[in-house]
């Protein structure tokens, strides 16, 4: 479950914090129908069925601004203390983006892979978020390819290798290495030339941190791995 949910489920929160910790939690000022909706998306009922500037107006902690609702610094810092946000960091963009995705992922097996990854970013297993976020991405694409393009990919893969059985499902998608599939992907323009590279060094830095090595990973480059991937498929897929 992640840190939004599980702070939403609590009940020594009030309803007023509630509210400012969802748009805490927002990538800039928020309206009250999305604040409602992010309530709703991660089972908050009261919060869904309330008006949020009800409760925010009457905190000095909040400010409305011609876009939406945000907070202060003063405010972020107290949910800070409380341990219901994480500190501002390099990832923070990063996993927001990951929790915001989350709210409208409906996919059990997908909610999985994303929510995992959010407690490695959040723990510094950097290795594993890497990792976790590809799989993720990886399931994204088989689905997708299953779904929409499944003639045209076994076409291709028959035409690349004449003993290719046709693929039915995402276990018959995994026999096929990763760095071909992404190939085949390009070929039959369910990615560009461009996507094609960008998840191509993904797949380099997914091979390097799941292997015993002594690589080691910055915040930087676990947080452009995941943008990466965020950007050409958890947002696409």
């Amino acid at each position: 479950m992640s840190q939004l949910r599980e702070s939403l489920a609590r009940r020594d929160v009030s309803k007023t914090d509630k509210y400012l910790l969802i748009v805490a939690m927002h990538d800039g000022p928020m309206k009250s129908n999305d604040i409602r909706a992010v309530a709703r998306q991660n089972g908050w009922r009261d919060g869904s069925n309330s008006i949020p500037g009800d409760y925010l107006k009457q905190s000095t902690r909040a400010i409305y601004v011609p876009t939406g609702w945000t907070i202060t610094t003063k405010c972020r810092k107290e949910l800070e203390d409380r341990a219901l946000l994480n500190p501002v960091g390099v990832l923070t963009p990063v996993t927001q983006a990951l929790e915001k995705y989350l709210t409208d992922v409906h996919d059990p097996d997908r909610a999985r892979f994303v929510e995992e990854a959010i407690q490695c970013v959040k723990n510094t297993a950097y290795r594993a978020a890497i990792v976790l976020t590809w799989v993720g991405a990886a399931y994204l694409l088989y689905k997708h390819v299953l779904n929409n393009k499944l003639d045209e990919f076994n076409a291709e893969a028959r035409r690349r290798n004449t003993k290719w059985k046709d693929a039915a499902n995402e276990d018959h998608l995994a026999a096929i290495s990763e760095s071909e599939f992404l190939n085949i992907l390009e070929h039959i323009r369910v990615l560009t030339n461009a996507e094609h590279k960008e998840l191509k060094n993904c797949l380099d830095r997914r091979n390097t941190a799941g292997h015993p090595n002594s690589a080691s990973f910055e915040e930087v480059t676990v947080g452009a791995h995941i943008h990466e991937l965020i950007s050409k498929v958890y947002t696409k897929y």
